[in-house]
């Protein structure tokens, strides 16, 4: 249930990036991002409408009943234990 740093980094500039061609604004005009949010009435980020949806699916899961599939998946882990150390190539 998490995006990992470098996805944060791409999804906020490629939201950036629509809203500064939305609201006509090049890189070279040097205005900052809040600016444009705010001129653009932005509330919410990209970044968490997904972390809200990931949290409602979370919920819907584990409402669940015992025997659904997403639920085990959810909650399962793989049996055994992994070897200690770098992985054989061979």
């Amino acid at each position: 249930m998490c995006v990992k740093a470098k996805t944060v980094a791409k999804l906020n500039s490629t939201e950036m990036d629509f809203w500064r061609r939305s609201a006509r604004i090049s890189r070279n005009d040097k205005i900052r991002n809040n600016i444009i949010k705010q001129k653009m009435n932005v509330i919410r980020s990209l970044l968490d409408d997904i972390k809200t949806k990931q949290l409602q699916w979370y919920g819907h899961v584990q409402r669940m009943e015992e025997g659904r599939l997403p639920k085990e998946v959810m909650k399962g882990s793989p049996p055994g234990r992994r070897n200690q150390g770098r992985p054989k190539l061979t």
